[in-house]
C-alpha cells in the first residue's frame, strides 16, 4: 500500500515511515525539504495538488505547527498548516473512498491534575494552537473513513530537536532545568505509538481515539523517570509551575487509552516502559 505521510521527514514521520516499511507498505513522505514529495501546507492548494499527483491508497496527516507562541502569533497560520489539511483530506476521502489517518493533540484539557480524560470528555481551548487543532478534528470526523488520534509523543531526530533529547541532555550535564509538577500528559514514544498506529490501521478503524500512554505523570515525574532510566542525577533540576509561561497552555493532558487497548488486543506501555525505551533510543544515537 502507498501511504503519504505528511510530516514525513519529523520526528513522528520518520518513526512511521520506518514503520509502513517495515509492514511492507511504500511510505511516500512529504515536507518542505529533504522528502519525497515538497510540500508547504502554507501554500494554498498544495496539498490537493499532491494528492493528485502521488495518488496514494491512504494518507497519514502528521505535520503540524507546534511552536505554542507560533501559534499564538499568527493564528490564520496556524489554521492553514494545522486545521485547513484536515479538510482537504476529508473532501479527498468523501470523492476518493480512501482512508486517512489526522494525528491530533492532547492539549484540550486544564482541570483535574492527573485524571485520564477519554474521547468524549470535554475540552478547554487555552490558546490558537488547541483552537486550530480541535478545528482539525472536526473537519477530519466529517470522514467516515478517517481515523483521528489524540496522543502525546517523544522521540528523536537527527537534528537534535524535541523534549526528550534536550531532558537527557540536561540530565546528563546537569544544566539548569525547571521541572513542572503541575502540567500531566500520557507521553508515548514514537516507536511504540507507531507499531500501535499502524496496528488500528490494520483493523480499518475510523473515528477519534487515544493512543498514548496508560499512565498520566507530571512533568517533573517523567523527566525523573528518564533520569532513572538513564542513571542520572539531574543536580541542575529545580521544581517550577507551567503557569508562568506564556501563552497560557493547558494543564491536565492525561489521556484515557482503555478504547485504544480494547481494540488493540494488549496494554500500551506504562511510563516506565516508555522512559526506558527512551534512554534505549538516546544511547543509540549518541
Amino acid at each position: 500500500m502507498r501511504i503519504l505521510i505528511l510530516g514525513g521527514t519529523g520526528l513522528l514521520g520518520r518513526a512511521l515511515c520506518a514503520e509502513a516499511k517495515r509492514r511492507g507498505h511504500v511510505p511516500l513522505s512529504a515536507a518542505r525539504t529533504d522528502a519525497d514529495y515538497r510540500l508547504d501546507l502554507g501554500e494554498d492548494g498544495a496539498l490537493a495538488a499532491l494528492l493528485g499527483e502521488a495518488s496514494p491508497d491512504m494518507v497519514i496527516n502528521a505535520a503540524a505547527l507546534v511552536d505554542l507562541a507560533a501559534c499564538e502569533a499568527d493564528p490564520v497560520r496556524a489554521d492553514h498548516i494545522n486545521a485547513r489539511p484536515a479538510q482537504v483530506l476529508a473532501n479527498w476521502s468523501h470523492k476518493t473512498a480512501k482512508p486517512f489517518t489526522h494525528i491530533s493533540t492532547d492539549h484540550f484539557f486544564d482541570v483535574h491534575g492527573d485524571e485520564k480524560h477519554d474521547e468524549q470528555a470535554a475540552v478547554v481551548l487555552c490558546n490558537a494552537y488547541a483552537r486550530s487543532k480541535y478545528a482539525a478534528e472536526q473537519h477530519a470526523l466529517a470522514a467516515p473513513l478517517a481515523l483521528i488520534v489524540r496522543t502525546s509523543l517523544a522521540g528523536f531526530h537527527p537534528d537534535g530537536r524535541g523534549f526528550a533529547h534536550w531532558a537527557l541532555k540536561a540530565l546528563k550535564n546537569n544544566e539548569p532545568m525547571t521541572l513542572f509538577d503541575d502540567f500531566y500528559g500520557s507521553v508515548i514514544d514514537t516507536p511504540s505509538f507507531s507499531t500501535a498506529l499502524f496496528d488500528l490501521i490494520a483493523q480499518k478503524q475510523t473515528g477519534l481515539i487515544n493512543l498514548a500512554s496508560r499512565d498520566v505523570s507530571s512533568k517533573k515525574d517523567f523527566i525523573l523517570g528518564l533520569a532513572e532510566a538513564a542513571g542520572l542525577a539531574g543536580q541542575g533540576a529545580k521544581t517550577g509551575s507551567v503557569s508562568a509561561l506564556v501563552p497560557r497552555r493547558a494543564r491536565a493532558l492525561g489521556l484515557d487509552v482503555k478504547r485504544a487497548e480494547q481494540k488493540l488486543g494488549y496494554d500500551l506501555p506504562g511510563r516506565a516502559d516508555v522512559c526506558a525505551r527512551l534512554v534505549l533510543l538516546w544511547r543509540a544515537q549518541a
